[in-house]
């Protein structure tokens, strides 16, 4: 009895593993499929067989019921050829990063992490071998996805569906899971080189495990680094629109200034000759990187071992360190000076003696960029012990212990230096707006003014699971998980904004308890015509936050197979995301616009030409409440017993997200209902004194002059999108003369993507904003003795969006954007030096194509990637 209790719970747990290993196991290609009745065994590389971890489900031997999932697999990762999980997930077609160079989000200090289906990544929760993960950004709180050496991934899963009545917060559009080998006896190396039109980067990895009859121990590093692309470097790039019927959104503020003075209004004249009615032009994102400087160092720790045949203790440590240099734009600055500095020229004929500068801060700083830094330190850990009990029941007990730190650095302008040099009288004072003769003392105080700031996070959880059969149904057992949660997030952040000092000890608790049920209705007991299987599965997950309060989410999903090779799969549940520690928390800022800036950022339609100053705050807000959301699904999985070697899927999903987390859009925060309450207008002192004390003061002027504007416009639970559409799978696998050949076609189709800014705003459908209809990614390949190839069609349809004309607004459809990549790789002659080695060839964006044109944002229609054509060379070796 006791051996079979030991072996039983050694049985794979998801039958969409085994589809993916079947469908993979002569050729790469990456599966998306509903998840199968896991009630067959897989076995490891030693014929030992394995636990499988499933993603979506808290019951053992039960993938998600009624839930598609999406799997990519290890072979998958080796035929990509991805550095980076980034890169990897760039490949999958549901992805807001598909065909894209990922990069942090907000300037490279957000998040890596990219949503589904178009919603933000925010709504997307990742985890490591099912479980949580640290933020890894300077100014984000949700899980980020882990830096995991690539030798060490065993697959990616993606529930694309809702799933807090397993996980709780973030998985409002669905999950993704990076699983890792645990079970490996041996050791393999992997190098790449890769290059583009003035871009390379370079990997080195490696693994070593060990595997015997009790236990197993793994232990992987990774290094990567790559150079930056600019703007400049891509030719695709423009910004003047005009012959497109848009407008020029070159820049004025240029490091050849303009100038206007109040004789002539709005008459401006180009330095340096100040030639009346004339402009000075200029690329500000020249310079900028489209994809920045990043070194990357990452080590994975991962061991088993069994304490006599009812206990296996067990541990997961992940640690990364990354640096990203970015390259910007020095700040643009716009300022009044008068005939007292001696660098002053008035435009010849006018006898002007005050004049407005338009200018960028290039020769203040020394370069037409400045270097912005973002070092993040991350480790991701869990250890736990499981006990077998009577009954076949299991009992789990882990913990997760995750920490972040990231120092960012970014450079600045201090606007009292500034305000100073601008009234200095003399060369040793004052500030040369039109040249490099300020002085070195001078440029220093106004440039040395950054932004220094060190944020840690921390993230411990402890819980305890108990899951098992209950009792048999005609279909089988009847099963069961339940389990509590205690969790304590924190948020410390240390530094300064210039000179102010911007700290913030952020932290809640949340105390958790969940439990599902699986049961298989219909099996081989109790078949009927038209009722091969059916299985039922039910969840809920109750969470309560220190910081807002409580909130409950169930699920239910249903399997119907009417026959043996047909699944029909539906599901329905409740989601949500609590805010972010740093959206309730983070420090409030008070931001000064003159009545010139306010005209073109901050316009109040009430006031007409006169605009006026104003002052706005911006940061996060204690009373947020959590986005929550409303999904159901209904899918078909298809694999033809007269055809065995295809498969096909297609999933429906409607997703409504109400509570949407932003801030009021400048476009309606002066006429939308909804924002009434966060508009001040000549606001009294007390007003001003009330709202400006929960604030820190950025730019504000000293002595404040007087204010005609207050905007209140922290963060808010403003907005909600309604969107459904088609995701799809179709697989061909077959065993030839010759060896293999395989095709696949996966991809997404949204029908609907409404968004409402606020509940008395429009609706707007993104799919006219810019929202791309459809995604997919096609493969060819196959295996001919050592030689495997593999050619990948990525395919986003053309987007649709308003553009500005000199008139107000059009509309304009770009082209579709399509790559194609090509992986190649060859078995060396398996004896002597080339024994167990491989050589692979990879092309990425084979034609390098150019992105879409859209007469705005750069000239490029929606995302793309901005390596072009990439070739890399790499070896593996296994020992």
């Amino acid at each position: 009895m006791l051996g079979t209790w030991k072996a039983a719970r050694r049985i794979a747990l998801s039958g969409t593993s085994l589809v993916a290993v079947a469908f993979f196991a002569a050729g790469p290609a990456w599966a998306q499929t509903s998840a199968a009745p896991a009630d067959t065994p897989a076995a490891t590389s030693g014929g030992e067989l394995e636990e499988i971890i499933v993603t979506g489900s808290r019951i053992r031997g039960v993938p998600p019921v009624g839930s598609n999932l999406i799997s990519v697999s290890n072979e998958d990762i080796k035929t990509i050829g991805a550095t980076t999980t980034a890169d990897l997930l760039a490949t999958v077609p549901q992805l807001n990063s598909f065909n894209t160079a990922p990069r942090a989000s907000s300037a490279g200090f957000g998040p890596f992490a990219p949503g589904l289906r178009g919603l933000p990544s925010s709504a997307t929760l990742t985890l490591m071998n099912g479980h949580r993960l640290a933020s890894a950004a300077a100014n984000d709180t949700g899980p980020d996805y882990p830096n995991i050496p690539s030798l060490a991934l065993e697959r990616v899963e993606v529930v694309p569906d809702g799933a807090s009545s397993v996980y709780g917060s973030d998985a409002i559009a669905g999950v993704v899971n990076f699983i890792t080998r645990q079970h490996y006896s041996g050791a393999e190396a992997d190098i790449r080189y890769g290059m583009s039109d003035g871009y390379h980067s370079v990997s080195a990895s490696g693994v070593i495990g060990r595997t015997w009859a009790t236990g197993s121990f793994l232990a992987a590093y990774e290094f990567m680094r790559n150079t930056n692309i600019t703007g400049s470097e891509r030719d695709y790039r423009v910004q003047d629109f005009r012959p497109s019927g848009g407008v020029d959104t070159r820049s004025y503020n240029c490091p050849a200034a303009n100038v206007v003075i109040p004789q002539t209004g709005a008459l401006t004249y180009a330095a340096p000759n100040f030639a009346p009615g004339k402009i000075n032009y200029c690329d500000t994102n020249a310079a900028v990187d489209l994809l920045p400087r990043s070194r990357l160092h990452s080590g994975f720790l991962t061991g088993r071992q069994e304490l006599g045949e009812r206990v296996t203790v067990w541990a997961d440590l992940l640690y990364s360190d990354r640096m990203d240099i970015i390259q910007a734009a020095p700040p643009v600055e716009t300022l009044t000076i008068t005939s007292a500095n001696p660098y002053f020229v008035a435009p010849p004929g006018t006898g002007a003696t005050v004049e407005t500068v338009l200018f960028r801060t290039d020769n203040l700083f020394g370069a037409d960029h400045v270097n912005n830094t973002d070092n993040t330190r991350v480790g991701n850990s869990s250890v736990g012990v499981d006990v077998q009990l009577p009954a076949d029941l299991n009992l789990s007990v882990y913990g997760t212990f995750d920490w972040a730190t990231n120092d960012a650095f970014i450079p600045g302008v201090n606007p009292g230096a500034l305000a100073v040099a601008a009234a200095g009288t003399t060369t040793a004072t004052a500030l040369d707006p039109f040249g490099q003769r300020t002085a070195p003392g001078v440029a220093a105080a106004i440039t040395t003014y950054p932004t220094t700031v060190t944020v840690t996070q921390h993230t411990n959880l402890g819980a305890l699971k108990l899951d098992g059969p209950l009792f048999d149904l005609p279909g089988g057992p009847l099963k069961f998980a339940a389990g509590g949660e205690f969790r304590n997030e924190t948020f410390t952040q240390r530094g300064y904004v210039g000179a102010a000092p911007v700290p913030e000890d952020l932290d809640r608790d949340i105390y958790s308890a969940f439990g599902e049920i699986f049961a298989p209705i219909v099996g081989a007991g109790n078949e009927a015509p038209l009722l091969h299987r059916l299985s039922l599965s039910v969840s809920g997950r109750y969470d309560h936050y220190s910081d807002f309060g409580s909130t409950s989410n169930p699920k239910v999903g249903i399997n119907w197979d009417p026959v043996e090779d047909l699944t029909i799969r539906g599901s329905y549940g409740k989601s949500f995301r609590a805010p972010g520690m740093r959206q309730v928390g983070a420090t409030v800022g008070a931001y000064y616009l003159d009545a010139a800036s306010a005209a073109v950022l901050a316009r109040d339609p009430s006031r007409g030409a006169a605009q006026v100053n104003t002052v706005y705050l911006a940061g996060g807000n204690r009373d947020l409440q959590p986005e929550t959301a409303r999904t159901y699904s209904m899918g078909v999985d298809w694999q033809p017993h007269f055809l065995p070697d295809f498969r096909a899927s297609a999933t429906f999903y409607d997703i409504k997200f109400d509570g949407a987390i932003g801030v009021p859009p400048a476009s309606l925060v002066f006429t939308d209902p909804t924002f009434a309450s966060v508009v001040y207008r000549n606001p009294t002192p007390a007003q001003l004194a009330k709202l400006l004390g929960a604030a820190t003061p950025v730019n504000l002027p000293n002595p404040l002059p007087q204010i005609g504007n207050l905007l209140d416009e922290r963060l808010g639970n403003f907005g909600s999108r309604a969107t459904n559409g088609l995701d799809f799978d179709f697989g061909y696998h077959r065993d030839v003369g010759f060896g293999t050949v395989f095709a696949g076609l996966a991809g997404n189709y949204i029908l609907k993507f409404d968004t409402q800014l606020s509940p008395t705003a429009p609706v707007s459908d993104s799919l006219r904003l810019g929202l791309p209809q459809w995604t997919f990614r096609a493969s060819l390949g196959a295996t001919v003795g050592a030689v495997s190839m593999v050619t990948f069609v990525n395919y986003q349809d053309g987007v649709t969006n308003s553009f500005a004309t000199p008139t107000g607004t059009g509309v304009y459809s770009a082209d579709p954007y399509t790559t194609v990549d090509l992986r190649v790789t060859w078995a060396l002659p398996d004896s002597g030096m080339t024994s167990k080695t491989e050589l692979a060839l990879q092309i990425n964006d084979l034609l390098d194509k150019r992105p879409p044109y859209f007469p705005a944002t750069d000239g490029i229609g929606s995302n793309y990637n901005p390596i072009g054509r990439f070739v890399a060379l790499n070896i593996r070796k296994s020992f």
